[in-house]
């Protein structure tokens, strides 16, 4: 089945049973309608700044966690950019979540002098992002702010078993944050849960014309029927788990994919083209 490898062979609308998923919105200049918040992990930042900083300053809550503090301020500074300085005092994060372990301590202090509120978390039996989406979602309520998504930035390089914390974090999600979406962003993809249900995710022409690659991965437990319509290779009431069939490098046929799933899987999908649109 092409590059389905098997050991045999960002907004959401709902409609009806259907779930519509449009990734190209989240780089869009023209308003949403949806409110989101934007998570900076403890890891390398890699976004053009035109993209970055632009989608930051829409966010109606920003947050950076633990190590990531030091990294975005870093990232501001090989832009030219000086919180200190009253113009761009908006990109002081409205909050700084985490441990404190990995952030040196005058840096927290400098952003916490300008507009930062510092909230520390030193709970060992959950991560930093696990922590950081659980004080998102209550500053978004005592601010009555009506979030609906969540966008975490994390590179997808590097420590493997960082890398399997997030997704962790990412199926734990509706346990933390309700029905707040939450939506992983690296600089090369976009990585989410589709819930049990039918989903259609409308794919941006530019990545259908750069066959730009996505996947369907099932994350700690057996999908026990999965189909699909819109992708080279598709799925037809398909058993997938680890150690048997899974979906990688696939690529489109169609500007609507559809997935039809019993079970929580994850998504995930290139976007590297998407920055030039």
């Amino acid at each position: 089945m092409g590059h389905v490898t098997s050991d045999r062979t960002m907004q959401e609308l709902t409609s009806g049973d259907s779930t519509t998923w449009n990734p190209l919105d989240v780089f869009q200049n023209s308003a949403r309608g949806i409110e989101y918040a934007v998570i900076v992990l403890n890891r390398r930042i890699h976004w053009q700044h035109n993209v970055l900083l632009r989608f930051w300053q829409k966010a109606r809550i920003t947050v950076t966690v633990d190590g990531g503090t030091q990294r975005w301020l870093k990232y501001l500074e090989e832009h030219g950019i000086d919180v200190l300085n009253t113009e761009h005092k908006h990109y002081a994060p409205d909050l700084i979540t985490g441990d404190m372990d990995s952030c040196p301590p005058y840096i927290v202090e400098k952003f916490e002098s300008i507009r930062s509120t510092v909230i520390k978390t030193p709970d060992q039996d959950n991560t930093d992002y696990t922590k950081a989406l659980l004080e998102v979602a209550h500053y978004a309520k005592t601010h009555n702010i009506n979030l609906g998504e969540i966008y975490v930035l994390a590179e997808t390089s590097g420590r493997f078993d960082h890398i399997i914390a997030n997704v962790n974090t990412l199926y734990r999600s509706d346990k933390l944050v309700g029905d707040i979406r939450v939506i992983q962003l690296a600089s090369n993809s976009m990585t989410w849960i589709l819930k049990p249900g039918m989903h259609s995710i409308h794919i941006p022409e530019i990545l259908i014309q750069q066959k730009s690659w996505c996947g369907l991965l099932p994350f700690g437990c057996t999908v026990n029927c999965i189909s699909t319509t819109g992708l080279k290779w598709n799925l037809n009431k398909t058993t997938m788990q680890f150690g048997g069939l899974i979906s990688t490098s696939n690529t489109y046929e169609d500007s609507k994919v559809t997935v039809n799933t019993d079970t929580p899987v994850i998504w995930t999908m290139g976007i590297e083209f998407l920055e030039r649109v």
